[in-house]
């Protein structure tokens, strides 16, 4: 009961000591009550509570995003120079792209209906796709038109031809109706290189196959028909982010498929020259999706031979590509880079080519 009692007794004198606190009505402060408060409460401490400034806390050092050499972080081109056992010569660049590093790089894969030259592609760049820093000429063309498939900003915008006279127009024994390579930046970023066959050309619906499947140039052995989506099994539709087609593929799971991609994806008669040293253009993936581009001299530019296409398979394995394939060559091949200026020798009498598709690398605004 005296418990009770006290607990009545504390409450009475904390309401009069809060009322202490307030202001009569008659405008006047009454004396507050002097009784004191018991509480099981701990004394407060009369040092205030430290927090931390946030001025004070270390500041995480900016990242320098300044270009080097006329490259942005992340590309870096160099100049190689390869001495056969036959006394011939390849001289070359490399270009080695590495999204990681610079996730504000981007892959631009262009077309042109009137044809244009790498530098102009460089050039006319729209300012939405970054400023460019890097460009090689793309796929193959006939005439002001590309033959190879172009995707670009998730949309495939040029679809691969699906059939073709062979072994020409002027002298058609036969259909043909070729599967061949390209290469991709998917949506999550990664880099794929997948033969590829409109399937739908209504919606430019491109079909994955394991291989470029019954066509065999060497033996003139070819497709009666165009394949359709479920001609074999593991196939599905594909929807690169970017992509440029070409061929043949050079480089599957880290081996030297080329000749036999040279003769499935049908490219002797086209003037691809696959057994002879020419100026070659093509395309790389790392396993860690580093893109490598290389550019070939040939035909006695820069006293450079060329490669066939075996030896440029063994240059993408030398540099650690797990796959790679090849693009348009011979005048056509062309890399321009710094201040897009052109860094080799392109064969044609009058410089470089005016070609229908491009790569071009950009920065977009950090």
């Amino acid at each position: 009961m005296k418990k009770y009692f006290s607990i009545i007794l504390c409450s009475i004198a904390m309401l009069a000591a809060l009322q202490g606190c307030k202001p009569s009505q008659s405008g006047q402060e009454e004396t507050p009550s002097l009784e004191p408060v018991l509480s099981d409460d701990p004394v407060p401490s009369e040092e205030p509570a430290l927090s931390e400034d946030p001025s004070t806390a270390p500041e995480e050092p900016s990242q320098d995003w300044s270009w080097e050499n006329g490259y942005p972080k992340g590309v870096s081109v160099e100049v190689f120079d390869e001495d056969f056992s036959d006394g011939g010569k390849c001289h070359g660049y490399i270009a080695t792209i590495d999204f990681s590093i610079n996730p504000n790089l981007k892959f631009n894969c262009l077309n042109s209906s009137k044809k244009k030259k790498p530098t102009g592609f460089f050039a006319d760049l729209q300012e939405s796709n970054g400023t460019p820093c890097l460009a090689i000429n793309g796929g193959y063309f006939a005439g002001s038109t590309s033959v190879s498939l172009v995707a670009r900003d998730g949309k495939l915008v040029i679809s691969a031809f699906r059939a073709f006279n062979w072994p020409n127009d002027e002298h058609a024994e036969c259909t043909m109706y070729p599967v061949r390579s390209a290469i991709g930046r998917m949506g999550d970023g990664h880099f794929e290189i997948q033969w590829t066959y409109c399937t739908d050309p209504a919606f430019r619906t491109h079909t994955v196959f394991p291989s470029p499947l019954d066509n065999n140039e060497k033996t003139k052995t070819f497709m009666t028909e165009p394949p359709k989506a479920d001609y074999c099994e593991g196939t599905w539709s594909w929807e690169p982010q970017d992509a440029i087609g070409g061929g043949p593929r050079l480089v599957k799971d880290g081996k030297d498929v080329s000749a036999e991609s040279y003769w499935g994806e049908c490219l002797d008669a086209g003037g691809t020259s696959g057994f002879y040293r020419v100026n070659r253009t093509a395309a790389g993936i790392t396993e860690d999706n580093k893109l490598i581009l290389i550019v070939a001299d040939g035909r006695g530019s820069n006293d450079s031979k060329g490669y066939t296409l075996a030896e440029l398979a063994a240059k993408f394995i030398s540099l650690g590509c797990t796959d790679a394939m090849n693009l348009d060559g011979g005048g056509s091949s062309c890399i321009v880079g710094a201040e897009g200026k052109i860094l080799n020798a392109p064969s044609d009498s009058g410089g470089e080519r005016s070609v229908a598709s491009a790569i071009v690398i950009s920065e977009l605004p950090h």
